[in-house]
């Protein structure tokens, strides 16, 4: 695989302070790998641009974001993650994938001529969609370390093939993410197509962002009465907005209006809101409640992590939960510099419930019943961590206490 090299100074949309994603021998920033596959549906062989997350460990598995028109989105899409995934995004895989003919592969039907333009080879969405679901996700999931979650990027045509699929094959990804789509193909065919595809149970637990840009100038409701060229865009995207909100109750959407921006603009603005509005569950402030337990009770502290990893675990469709080391830390912090006993039992507490199979989560308790001076306590959970595995830090420490 070729790798893709990129200098800081490449990178000129502010994210250069924070693009070290890995530095190789020459020290160059080097943000992806380029690799490609054969497809046996479109008959040619397709190349893809890969983003792995920084220091991966054995097991770890992560999300992954198609991002259509990959050449073109790909540095800002892996940017942006740069910035948002320390709270706001859970660390991703990107693969951008690129074109050989977008025309073609974005537009849910045939029409030959369309704006000036000629589009002989237009209305291949469904094929382009049975290589991206058949061809393109097993080999990515053969490959690299990925996760059950998935979500889709696209822009303009490739925000037409977003709702397409969003639409017609609403199980192939999570989240979808359409900028400035181009509904007005081929007479709002797929706008009016939508207003039968809409329900409750193809469309459950899947979150739609759309971000609508004005090119015009012209407002929202003198552009509905127009009919020309020009406008055909702002209309097409706000008669599909009308069956969203009818349909509101069926479905997990962000209607993003950008009235400042054009078609072009709304790119940046609309990646930056899409991911934090598609993952606006995965954030957690509660967690630094820590730094002023003073403030909160002992249920304040540690409930929300309860309730946050529960919502968590049913996005991502597996169990996930808080980082033994950093409750750990945490509990031995508000015990050691707070003097805060029962709120330290707490978080503590809590390892057990996430761990309870890990001897670990006995050896922690029994050394914070040690700090207290608990003897018989600190006696029981050393003696449960060896029974679990034989700890043999469980089995010294009980050692001092019985001499």
């Amino acid at each position: 695989m070729t790798r893709i090299l990129v200098c800081i100074g490449f990178i000129c949309i502010n994210f250069c302070a924070i693009a070290q994603f890995s530095h190789n021998d020459k020290k160059q920033i080097v943000i992806g790998t380029v690799d490609s596959l054969f497809s046996k549906t479109l008959n040619e062989q397709r190349e893809i641009w890969v983003h792995l997350p920084e220091k991966i460990e054995d097991g770890d598995k992560y999300p992954v974001i198609y991002v259509l028109d990959g050449t073109d989105h790909f540095y800002t899409v892996t940017g942006m993650l740069k910035l948002l995934e320390k709270w706001d995004v859970p660390k991703s895989i990107i693969v951008g994938i690129s074109n050989t003919d977008r025309t073609r592969d974005f537009t849910p039907t045939h029409v030959p001529f369309q704006r000036g333009h000629t589009s002989e080879t237009s209305g291949g969405a469904a094929n382009f969609m049975t290589f991206i679901e058949k061809e393109l996700q097993p080999y990515v999931n053969s490959k690299y370390p990925t996760d059950t979650m998935s979500t889709i990027i696209g822009h303009s045509t490739g925000g037409l093939f977003v709702l397409y699929t969003y639409m017609h094959h609403p199980e192939v990804f999570d989240h979808y993410l359409a900028i400035d789509p181009s509904l007005w193909w081929d007479k709002e065919n797929l706008v009016n197509e939508s207003k039968a595809l809409f329900n409750s149970s193809t469309h459950q637990n899947k979150s739609l962002y759309i971000a609508v840009a004005n090119s015009t100038g012209i407002d929202t409701t003198k552009v509905r009465k127009l009919k020309s060229e020009p406008t055909e865009m702002l209309r097409a995207n706000l008669n599909f907005h009308d069956i969203l909100v009818k349909n509101k109750s069926d479905v997990e959407f962000t209607w993003d209006y950008q009235g400042n921006e054009d078609h072009g603009s709304v790119v940046v603005p609309g990646l930056y809101n899409g991911l934090r509005s598609l993952f606006s569950w995965y954030p957690f402030p509660e967690r630094w409640r820590f730094n002023t337990p003073k403030a909160y009770s002992a249920e304040e502290l540690t409930v929300p992590f309860y309730t946050h990893f529960e919502e968590v675990s049913k996005r991502f469709k597996r169990e996930v939960k808080p980082k033994w080391q950093f409750i750990n830390d945490v509990g031995f912090f508000i015990l050691t510099s707070h003097k805060s006993p029962k709120k330290a039992q707490a978080y503590l507490e809590m390892n057990l419930k996430f761990y309870p199979k890990e001897s670990r989560s006995y050896v922690a308790m029994g050394d914070y019943y040690t700090l207290r001076k608990k003897k018989d306590e600190a006696i029981h959970y050393f003696e449960k961590a060896i029974e679990i595995d034989g700890n043999k830090e469980a089995q010294e420490k009980l050692k001092k206490l019985n001499k």
